[in-house]
Protein backbone atom coordinates (compact mmCIF):
# COMPACT_ATOMS: atom_id res chain seq x y z
CA UNK A 1 0.00 0.00 0.00
CA UNK A 2 1.26 3.49 -0.81
CA UNK A 3 -0.20 6.83 0.19
CA UNK A 4 -0.81 9.40 -2.53
CA UNK A 5 -2.62 11.82 -0.26
CA UNK A 6 -2.21 12.59 3.38
CA UNK A 7 -4.70 15.41 3.61
CA UNK A 8 -6.14 16.29 7.00
CA UNK A 9 -9.61 15.39 5.77
CA UNK A 10 -8.86 11.91 4.51
CA UNK A 11 -5.77 9.86 3.81
CA UNK A 12 -6.22 8.07 0.52
CA UNK A 13 -4.14 4.92 0.04
CA UNK A 14 -3.72 3.18 -3.26
CA UNK A 15 -2.27 -0.06 -4.60
CA UNK A 16 0.53 0.28 -7.11
CA UNK A 17 -0.43 -3.06 -8.61
CA UNK A 18 -3.81 -1.53 -9.52
CA UNK A 19 -2.44 1.17 -11.84
CA UNK A 20 -4.24 1.58 -15.16
CA UNK A 21 -1.20 2.82 -17.08
CA UNK A 22 2.28 1.50 -17.69
CA UNK A 23 4.56 2.74 -14.94
CA UNK A 24 8.11 3.18 -16.21
CA UNK A 25 10.70 5.96 -16.41
CA UNK A 26 9.89 8.24 -19.33
CA UNK A 27 11.41 11.27 -21.02
CA UNK A 28 9.85 14.66 -20.29
CA UNK A 29 7.67 14.80 -23.39
CA UNK A 30 6.67 11.15 -23.04
CA UNK A 31 5.38 11.95 -19.56
CA UNK A 32 3.44 14.90 -20.99
CA UNK A 33 1.89 12.54 -23.53
CA UNK A 34 0.92 10.18 -20.68
CA UNK A 35 -0.90 13.02 -18.93
CA UNK A 36 -2.72 14.01 -22.12
CA UNK A 37 -3.77 10.39 -22.66
CA UNK A 38 -5.26 10.26 -19.15
CA UNK A 39 -7.30 13.39 -19.93
CA UNK A 40 -8.51 11.98 -23.24
CA UNK A 41 -9.60 8.76 -21.52
CA UNK A 42 -11.96 10.63 -19.15
CA UNK A 43 -12.44 13.80 -21.19
CA UNK A 44 -16.12 14.57 -20.60
CA UNK A 45 -15.99 13.62 -16.94
CA UNK A 46 -12.88 15.75 -16.42
CA UNK A 47 -14.41 18.69 -18.30
CA UNK A 48 -17.56 18.53 -16.17
CA UNK A 49 -15.43 18.41 -13.00
CA UNK A 50 -13.41 21.41 -14.15
CA UNK A 51 -16.56 23.51 -14.49
CA UNK A 52 -17.86 22.21 -11.16
CA UNK A 53 -14.64 23.40 -9.54
CA UNK A 54 -15.20 26.84 -11.07
CA UNK A 55 -18.81 26.99 -9.93
CA UNK A 56 -18.15 29.03 -6.72
CA UNK A 57 -16.39 31.71 -8.76
CA UNK A 58 -19.07 31.70 -11.46
CA UNK A 59 -21.66 32.44 -8.79
CA UNK A 60 -19.74 34.86 -6.58
CA UNK A 61 -17.61 36.46 -9.29
CA UNK A 62 -20.58 36.85 -11.62
CA UNK A 63 -22.45 38.71 -8.88
CA UNK A 64 -19.48 40.95 -7.94
CA UNK A 65 -18.51 41.83 -11.52
CA UNK A 66 -22.01 42.24 -12.93
CA UNK A 67 -21.82 44.51 -15.97
CA UNK A 68 -18.02 44.17 -16.25
CA UNK A 69 -17.46 41.17 -18.54
CA UNK A 70 -13.74 41.74 -19.10
CA UNK A 71 -13.09 41.95 -15.36
CA UNK A 72 -15.15 38.79 -14.92
CA UNK A 73 -13.03 37.09 -17.60
CA UNK A 74 -9.79 38.11 -15.87
CA UNK A 75 -11.06 36.69 -12.57
CA UNK A 76 -12.10 33.49 -14.36
CA UNK A 77 -8.58 33.12 -15.77
CA UNK A 78 -7.03 33.80 -12.36
CA UNK A 79 -9.17 31.17 -10.61
CA UNK A 80 -8.22 28.33 -13.01
CA UNK A 81 -6.43 26.30 -10.28
CA UNK A 82 -9.81 25.59 -8.67
CA UNK A 83 -10.94 23.69 -11.77
CA UNK A 84 -7.51 22.09 -12.13
CA UNK A 85 -7.77 20.77 -8.57
CA UNK A 86 -10.99 18.90 -9.39
CA UNK A 87 -9.51 17.39 -12.57
CA UNK A 88 -6.42 16.34 -10.63
CA UNK A 89 -8.58 14.62 -8.02
CA UNK A 90 -10.24 12.58 -10.79
CA UNK A 91 -7.26 11.51 -12.92
CA UNK A 92 -4.99 10.73 -9.94
CA UNK A 93 -7.44 8.22 -8.52
CA UNK A 94 -8.34 6.91 -11.95
CA UNK A 95 -4.65 6.16 -12.55
CA UNK A 96 -4.51 3.90 -9.50
CA UNK A 97 -7.66 1.97 -10.33
CA UNK A 98 -10.26 3.98 -8.40
CA UNK A 99 -13.27 5.68 -9.98
CA UNK A 100 -14.49 8.29 -7.50
CA UNK A 101 -18.21 8.57 -6.95
CA UNK A 102 -19.98 11.78 -7.85
CA UNK A 103 -20.97 12.26 -4.22
CA UNK A 104 -17.31 12.20 -3.24
CA UNK A 105 -16.40 14.58 -6.04
CA UNK A 106 -19.09 17.07 -5.10
CA UNK A 107 -17.71 17.21 -1.56
CA UNK A 108 -14.35 18.23 -3.03
CA UNK A 109 -15.70 21.43 -4.60
CA UNK A 110 -15.33 23.65 -1.49
CA UNK A 111 -11.84 22.26 -0.83
CA UNK A 112 -10.80 22.94 -4.43
CA UNK A 113 -11.58 26.63 -3.94
CA UNK A 114 -10.78 27.45 -0.32
CA UNK A 115 -8.12 24.98 0.77
CA UNK A 116 -4.75 26.82 0.89
CA UNK A 117 -6.40 29.70 -0.94
CA UNK A 118 -3.65 32.27 -0.44
CA UNK A 119 -0.85 29.87 -1.36
CA UNK A 120 -2.56 28.55 -4.49
CA UNK A 121 -4.03 31.76 -5.87
CA UNK A 122 -1.33 34.27 -4.93
CA UNK A 123 2.07 32.79 -4.02
CA UNK A 124 2.27 30.10 -6.72
CA UNK A 125 -0.38 31.35 -9.16
CA UNK A 126 2.07 32.59 -11.82
CA UNK A 127 4.63 29.80 -11.38
CA UNK A 128 5.33 27.68 -14.49
CA UNK A 129 5.50 24.66 -12.16
CA UNK A 130 1.97 25.15 -10.81
CA UNK A 131 0.49 22.08 -12.62
CA UNK A 132 3.14 19.92 -10.91
CA UNK A 133 3.24 21.57 -7.48
CA UNK A 134 -0.55 21.46 -7.41
CA UNK A 135 -0.25 17.67 -7.24
CA UNK A 136 2.22 17.91 -4.35
CA UNK A 137 -0.12 20.24 -2.46
CA UNK A 138 -3.42 18.53 -3.23
CA UNK A 139 -2.51 14.83 -3.43
CA UNK A 140 0.27 14.54 -0.87
CA UNK A 141 -1.16 17.17 1.47
CA UNK A 142 2.27 18.57 2.40
CA UNK A 143 2.89 21.99 3.89
CA UNK A 144 5.76 24.03 5.23
CA UNK A 145 9.25 22.51 5.11
CA UNK A 146 8.13 19.05 3.85
CA UNK A 147 6.28 20.77 0.99
CA UNK A 148 9.31 22.85 0.00
CA UNK A 149 11.57 19.82 0.12
CA UNK A 150 9.15 17.75 -1.93
CA UNK A 151 8.75 20.49 -4.56
CA UNK A 152 12.55 20.72 -4.81
CA UNK A 153 12.74 16.97 -5.49
CA UNK A 154 9.83 16.80 -7.93
CA UNK A 155 11.00 19.78 -10.00
CA UNK A 156 14.40 18.31 -10.86
CA UNK A 157 13.15 16.98 -14.20
CA UNK A 158 10.95 18.42 -16.90
CA UNK A 159 12.06 22.06 -16.90
CA UNK A 160 11.98 22.44 -20.68
CA UNK A 161 8.57 20.83 -21.10
CA UNK A 162 6.96 22.85 -18.30
CA UNK A 163 8.37 26.17 -19.56
CA UNK A 164 7.15 25.44 -23.10
CA UNK A 165 3.68 24.57 -21.80
CA UNK A 166 3.66 27.70 -19.62
CA UNK A 167 4.53 29.99 -22.54
CA UNK A 168 2.15 28.41 -25.05
CA UNK A 169 -0.91 27.69 -22.90
CA UNK A 170 -2.42 31.19 -22.68
CA UNK A 171 -1.39 31.93 -26.28
CA UNK A 172 -3.25 28.82 -27.46
CA UNK A 173 -6.25 29.69 -25.29
CA UNK A 174 -6.47 33.16 -26.81
CA UNK A 175 -6.42 31.93 -30.40
CA UNK A 176 -8.84 29.12 -29.64
CA UNK A 177 -11.18 31.63 -27.99
CA UNK A 178 -11.00 33.90 -31.04
CA UNK A 179 -11.78 30.92 -33.27
CA UNK A 180 -14.81 29.99 -31.15
CA UNK A 181 -15.99 33.61 -31.18
CA UNK A 182 -15.72 33.99 -34.97
CA UNK A 183 -17.26 30.59 -35.71
CA UNK A 184 -20.19 31.36 -33.42
CA UNK A 185 -20.70 34.70 -35.18
CA UNK A 186 -20.60 33.01 -38.60
CA UNK A 187 -23.18 30.35 -37.71
CA UNK A 188 -25.88 32.52 -36.19
CA UNK A 189 -29.20 31.03 -37.42
CA UNK A 190 -30.89 32.89 -40.22
CA UNK A 191 -33.48 35.28 -38.88
CA UNK A 192 -31.81 35.46 -35.46
CA UNK A 193 -28.96 37.79 -36.38
CA UNK A 194 -30.90 41.00 -35.61
CA UNK A 195 -29.44 41.71 -32.13
CA UNK A 196 -25.95 40.91 -33.34
CA UNK A 197 -26.28 43.18 -36.37
CA UNK A 198 -27.60 46.00 -34.18
CA UNK A 199 -24.71 45.57 -31.76
CA UNK A 200 -22.13 45.71 -34.56
CA UNK A 201 -23.82 48.75 -36.10
CA UNK A 202 -23.83 50.59 -32.74
CA UNK A 203 -20.09 50.11 -32.25
CA UNK A 204 -18.59 53.57 -32.80
CA UNK A 205 -15.12 53.35 -34.45
CA UNK A 206 -14.11 56.62 -32.79
CA UNK A 207 -14.69 55.04 -29.36
CA UNK A 208 -13.09 51.69 -30.05
CA UNK A 209 -13.08 50.60 -26.38
CA UNK A 210 -16.77 51.31 -25.90
CA UNK A 211 -17.77 47.82 -27.01
CA UNK A 212 -21.46 46.85 -27.00
CA UNK A 213 -22.31 44.42 -24.15
CA UNK A 214 -23.53 41.66 -26.50
CA UNK A 215 -20.16 41.51 -28.28
CA UNK A 216 -18.19 41.71 -25.03
CA UNK A 217 -20.14 38.95 -23.31
CA UNK A 218 -19.94 36.76 -26.44
CA UNK A 219 -16.17 37.20 -26.49
CA UNK A 220 -16.00 36.46 -22.75
CA UNK A 221 -18.01 33.24 -23.14
CA UNK A 222 -15.79 32.12 -26.05
CA UNK A 223 -12.62 32.75 -24.03
CA UNK A 224 -14.04 30.87 -21.04
CA UNK A 225 -14.67 27.81 -23.21
CA UNK A 226 -11.14 28.01 -24.66
CA UNK A 227 -9.52 28.48 -21.23
CA UNK A 228 -11.33 25.44 -19.83
CA UNK A 229 -10.25 23.20 -22.72
CA UNK A 230 -6.61 24.30 -22.67
CA UNK A 231 -6.26 24.18 -18.88
CA UNK A 232 -7.75 20.69 -18.86
CA UNK A 233 -4.84 19.33 -20.89
CA UNK A 234 -2.25 21.50 -19.11
CA UNK A 235 -3.37 19.90 -15.83
CA UNK A 236 -2.99 16.45 -17.37
CA UNK A 237 0.48 17.28 -18.67
CA UNK A 238 1.57 18.52 -15.26
CA UNK A 239 0.28 15.37 -13.56
CA UNK A 240 2.10 13.21 -16.14
CA UNK A 241 5.37 14.96 -15.29
CA UNK A 242 4.61 14.54 -11.58
CA UNK A 243 4.05 10.77 -11.94
CA UNK A 244 7.18 10.39 -14.07
CA UNK A 245 9.32 12.27 -11.56
CA UNK A 246 8.06 10.11 -8.70
CA UNK A 247 8.80 7.03 -10.80
CA UNK A 248 12.39 8.20 -11.23
CA UNK A 249 12.76 9.16 -7.57
CA UNK A 250 11.01 6.24 -5.85
CA UNK A 251 11.48 3.42 -8.33
CA UNK A 252 7.79 2.62 -8.77
CA UNK A 253 8.61 0.46 -11.79
CA UNK A 254 11.13 -1.57 -9.79
CA UNK A 255 8.66 -2.12 -6.96
CA UNK A 256 6.01 -3.29 -9.42
CA UNK A 257 8.49 -5.66 -11.05
CA UNK A 258 9.34 -7.23 -7.68
CA UNK A 259 5.69 -7.61 -6.80
CA UNK A 260 4.98 -9.43 -10.04
CA UNK A 261 8.04 -11.62 -9.52
CA UNK A 262 6.91 -12.47 -5.99
CA UNK A 263 3.47 -13.46 -7.23
CA UNK A 264 4.96 -15.76 -9.87
CA UNK A 265 7.35 -17.35 -7.35
CA UNK A 266 4.53 -17.89 -4.85
CA UNK A 267 2.48 -19.80 -7.40
CA UNK A 268 5.49 -21.84 -8.55
CA UNK A 269 6.53 -22.73 -5.01
CA UNK A 270 3.01 -23.69 -4.05
CA UNK A 271 2.84 -26.09 -6.97
CA UNK A 272 6.27 -27.48 -6.14
CA UNK A 273 5.24 -28.17 -2.52
CA UNK A 274 2.12 -30.00 -3.65
CA UNK A 275 4.20 -32.20 -5.94
CA UNK A 276 6.69 -32.98 -3.18
CA UNK A 277 3.94 -33.87 -0.71
CA UNK A 278 2.35 -36.21 -3.22
CA UNK A 279 5.68 -37.82 -4.06
CA UNK A 280 6.69 -38.55 -0.45
CA UNK A 281 3.25 -39.36 0.92
CA UNK A 282 3.55 -43.17 0.29
CA UNK A 283 6.95 -43.81 1.88
CA UNK A 284 6.07 -41.67 4.85
CA UNK A 285 2.66 -43.24 5.35
CA UNK A 286 2.30 -44.72 8.83
CA UNK A 287 5.43 -42.93 10.07
CA UNK A 288 5.24 -40.21 12.64
CA UNK A 289 6.25 -36.92 11.22
CA UNK A 290 8.22 -35.06 13.78
CA UNK A 291 8.33 -31.73 11.98
CA UNK A 292 5.50 -30.02 10.13
CA UNK A 293 6.19 -29.08 6.52
CA UNK A 294 7.09 -25.43 6.09
CA UNK A 295 4.30 -23.05 5.21
CA UNK A 296 4.27 -21.45 1.76
CA UNK A 297 4.60 -17.99 3.29
CA UNK A 298 7.77 -19.07 5.10
CA UNK A 299 9.24 -20.39 1.88
CA UNK A 300 8.41 -17.15 0.10
CA UNK A 301 9.96 -15.16 2.92
CA UNK A 302 13.10 -17.27 2.73
CA UNK A 303 13.34 -16.76 -1.02
CA UNK A 304 12.84 -13.01 -0.71
CA UNK A 305 15.64 -12.83 1.87
CA UNK A 306 18.08 -14.24 -0.68
CA UNK A 307 20.84 -11.70 -1.61
CA UNK A 308 19.63 -11.65 -5.22
CA UNK A 309 16.41 -9.97 -4.07
CA UNK A 310 18.08 -7.35 -1.94
CA UNK A 311 16.94 -3.80 -2.75
CA UNK A 312 19.90 -1.47 -3.11
CA UNK A 313 19.43 2.14 -2.07
CA UNK A 314 21.46 5.05 -3.40
CA UNK A 315 21.92 8.03 -1.13
CA UNK A 316 22.43 11.44 -2.73
CA UNK A 317 24.21 14.02 -0.64
CA UNK A 318 22.52 17.41 -0.83
CA UNK A 319 24.60 20.46 0.14
CA UNK A 320 23.36 22.04 3.33
CA UNK A 321 22.23 25.64 3.31
CA UNK A 322 23.46 28.17 5.81
CA UNK A 323 20.08 28.42 7.50
CA UNK A 324 17.73 25.77 8.74
CA UNK A 325 15.19 26.44 6.01
CA UNK A 326 14.50 28.70 3.09
CA UNK A 327 12.96 32.05 4.08
CA UNK A 328 9.22 32.11 3.70
CA UNK A 329 9.17 34.89 1.10
CA UNK A 330 12.11 33.63 -0.95
CA UNK A 331 10.20 30.79 -2.57
CA UNK A 332 7.43 33.10 -3.66
CA UNK A 333 9.96 35.60 -5.04
CA UNK A 334 11.61 32.82 -7.05
CA UNK A 335 8.28 31.71 -8.42
CA UNK A 336 7.38 35.28 -9.43
CA UNK A 337 10.81 35.58 -11.02
CA UNK A 338 10.11 32.50 -13.15
CA UNK A 339 7.01 34.20 -14.48
CA UNK A 340 9.08 37.26 -15.32
CA UNK A 341 11.20 35.00 -17.54
CA UNK A 342 8.12 34.45 -19.69
CA UNK A 343 7.64 38.19 -20.16
CA UNK A 344 11.35 38.60 -20.76
CA UNK A 345 11.13 36.04 -23.56
CA UNK A 346 8.39 38.09 -25.17
CA UNK A 347 10.51 41.22 -24.79
CA UNK A 348 13.41 39.42 -26.48
CA UNK A 349 11.21 38.54 -29.44
CA UNK A 350 10.07 42.17 -29.73
CA UNK A 351 13.66 43.37 -29.47
CA UNK A 352 14.73 40.91 -32.17
CA UNK A 353 12.01 42.18 -34.52
CA UNK A 354 13.05 45.77 -33.80
CA UNK A 355 16.66 44.85 -34.58
CA UNK A 356 15.61 43.29 -37.88
CA UNK A 357 13.75 46.48 -38.81
CA UNK A 358 16.78 48.61 -37.95
CA UNK A 359 19.20 46.23 -39.67
CA UNK A 360 17.27 46.25 -42.95
CA UNK A 361 15.90 49.78 -42.67
CA UNK A 362 17.09 50.69 -46.15
CA UNK A 363 14.41 48.39 -47.58
CA UNK A 364 11.72 50.61 -46.03
CA UNK A 365 13.14 53.85 -47.48
CA UNK A 366 11.37 55.29 -50.57
CA UNK A 367 13.57 55.98 -53.54
CA UNK A 368 14.95 59.49 -53.70
CA UNK A 369 13.78 60.58 -50.23
CA UNK A 370 16.72 59.76 -47.96
CA UNK A 371 19.96 59.68 -49.83
CA UNK A 372 22.13 58.71 -46.89
CA UNK A 373 20.37 55.36 -46.50
CA UNK A 374 20.31 54.39 -50.19
CA UNK A 375 22.73 51.93 -51.74
CA UNK A 376 25.93 53.10 -53.49
CA UNK A 377 25.34 54.18 -57.10
CA UNK A 378 26.15 51.69 -59.85
CA UNK A 379 29.39 52.24 -61.76
CA UNK A 380 28.94 49.78 -64.62
CA UNK A 381 25.62 49.01 -66.33
CA UNK A 382 25.36 46.40 -69.11
CA UNK A 383 29.15 46.47 -69.38
CA UNK A 384 29.25 50.27 -69.93
CA UNK A 385 31.21 52.55 -67.60
CA UNK A 386 28.79 55.26 -66.39
CA UNK A 387 30.99 57.01 -63.82
CA UNK A 388 31.20 60.80 -64.37
CA UNK A 389 35.01 60.54 -64.64
CA UNK A 390 34.72 58.33 -67.76
CA UNK A 391 32.55 60.87 -69.63
CA UNK A 392 33.55 64.11 -71.37
CA UNK A 393 32.46 67.45 -69.98
CA UNK A 394 30.18 68.11 -72.95
CA UNK A 395 28.43 64.81 -73.65
CA UNK A 396 25.99 65.95 -76.40
CA UNK A 397 28.67 68.08 -78.13
CA UNK A 398 31.21 65.25 -78.17
CA UNK A 399 28.55 62.77 -79.36
CA UNK A 400 27.57 65.04 -82.32
CA UNK A 401 31.22 65.53 -83.23
CA UNK A 402 31.79 61.75 -83.32
CA UNK A 403 28.63 61.32 -85.40
CA UNK A 404 29.82 63.76 -88.04
CA UNK A 405 33.16 61.96 -88.12
CA UNK A 406 31.38 58.70 -88.95
CA UNK A 407 31.78 57.11 -85.52
CA UNK A 408 28.07 56.43 -85.28
CA UNK A 409 28.12 53.50 -82.80
CA UNK A 410 30.42 55.36 -80.40
CA UNK A 411 28.33 58.54 -80.62
CA UNK A 412 25.06 56.81 -79.71
CA UNK A 413 26.78 54.76 -76.99
CA UNK A 414 28.14 57.98 -75.47
CA UNK A 415 24.67 59.57 -75.46
CA UNK A 416 23.02 56.52 -73.93
CA UNK A 417 25.53 55.81 -71.15
CA UNK A 418 25.76 59.55 -70.48
CA UNK A 419 21.97 59.65 -69.97
CA UNK A 420 22.17 56.65 -67.63
CA UNK A 421 25.00 58.29 -65.69
CA UNK A 422 23.04 61.52 -65.21
CA UNK A 423 19.92 59.55 -64.17
CA UNK A 424 21.92 57.69 -61.52
CA UNK A 425 24.11 60.51 -60.19
CA UNK A 426 21.80 63.52 -60.66
CA UNK A 427 18.24 62.12 -60.40
CA UNK A 428 19.21 59.37 -57.90
CA UNK A 429 17.63 56.58 -59.95
CA UNK A 430 18.63 53.21 -58.41
CA UNK A 431 19.75 51.40 -61.55
CA UNK A 432 21.35 47.99 -60.95
CA UNK A 433 24.44 46.78 -62.84
CA UNK A 434 22.43 43.80 -64.14
CA UNK A 435 19.54 45.93 -65.52
CA UNK A 436 18.67 45.81 -69.20
CA UNK A 437 17.54 48.74 -71.35
CA UNK A 438 13.93 47.95 -70.45
CA UNK A 439 14.74 47.85 -66.73
CA UNK A 440 16.54 51.19 -66.94
CA UNK A 441 13.59 52.79 -68.75
CA UNK A 442 11.15 51.45 -66.14
CA UNK A 443 13.22 52.78 -63.25
CA UNK A 444 13.55 56.20 -64.90
CA UNK A 445 9.78 56.41 -65.35
CA UNK A 446 9.24 55.43 -61.69
CA UNK A 447 11.68 58.12 -60.54
CA UNK A 448 9.58 60.95 -61.99
CA UNK A 449 10.25 64.16 -63.92
CA UNK A 450 13.75 64.74 -62.48
CA UNK A 451 15.02 61.74 -64.45
CA UNK A 452 13.60 63.10 -67.75
CA UNK A 453 11.60 59.99 -68.73
CA UNK A 454 10.33 61.44 -72.06
CA UNK A 455 13.84 62.11 -73.37
CA UNK A 456 15.10 58.77 -72.04
CA UNK A 457 12.25 56.97 -73.85
CA UNK A 458 13.22 58.38 -77.27
CA UNK A 459 16.95 57.85 -76.70
CA UNK A 460 16.38 54.22 -75.60
CA UNK A 461 14.31 53.43 -78.72
CA UNK A 462 17.02 54.89 -81.00
CA UNK A 463 19.80 53.09 -79.14
CA UNK A 464 18.04 49.68 -79.22
CA UNK A 465 17.32 50.04 -82.96
CA UNK A 466 21.01 50.72 -83.67
CA UNK A 467 22.65 48.32 -81.16
CA UNK A 468 20.40 45.28 -81.71
CA UNK A 469 18.53 45.91 -84.93
CA UNK A 470 21.35 47.42 -86.97
CA UNK A 471 19.04 50.30 -88.06
CA UNK A 472 21.08 53.48 -88.19
CA UNK A 473 19.10 56.65 -87.32
CA UNK A 474 18.99 59.75 -89.52
CA UNK A 475 21.44 62.55 -88.81
CA UNK A 476 18.56 64.94 -88.05
CA UNK A 477 17.27 62.55 -85.38
CA UNK A 478 20.69 62.31 -83.76
CA UNK A 479 21.17 66.11 -83.91
CA UNK A 480 17.75 66.54 -82.27
CA UNK A 481 18.78 64.21 -79.45
CA UNK A 482 21.99 66.20 -78.93
CA UNK A 483 20.27 69.58 -78.99
CA UNK A 484 17.44 68.51 -76.67
CA UNK A 485 19.84 67.07 -74.07
CA UNK A 486 17.88 67.81 -70.86
CA UNK A 487 20.70 67.84 -68.34
CA UNK A 488 22.68 71.00 -67.49
CA UNK A 489 25.69 70.96 -69.81
CA UNK A 490 27.22 73.09 -72.54
CA UNK A 491 25.41 72.29 -75.79
CA UNK A 492 26.86 72.49 -79.33
CA UNK A 493 26.09 75.54 -81.38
Amino acid sequence: MRSISSSPEKEVRVRLDGVTAEIRPRSDWESVDLGLAMIRRDFWRSLALWWLGMMPYLLIGGWLTSGLPLLFLFGFWWMKPAGSRMVLHQISRRLFGEIPRWSTLLREIPRATWRRFFHRFFITRLSPWLPVTLAVCSLEGLRGKPYKKRVSEISRRGHGAMMAIYLLADFAAFWLGMAVFLIAAMFIPEGQEGPWTDAVASWDPEEIWNIPPLITWSFTASMMIAISLVDLFVTGAGFGIYVNNRTWLEGWDVELAFRRMTQRLTKALGLLILLLVGFFSSPLEGQEVENNPPEAADVVKEVKEHPDFKIHKVKQKVPETSGNSMPTGLLSVMQVFSSIIGWASLALVIAFVAWLIWRFRHVLVFRGEVQSLSKPAARVVMGMDITPESLPDDIPGTAWKWWTEGRHQEAMSLLYRGAISRAVNVASVEIEPSDTEGDCLRRVKEAGATAQPAYFQGLTNTWIALAYGGRQPQSDEVRSLCQSWPFQERRPA
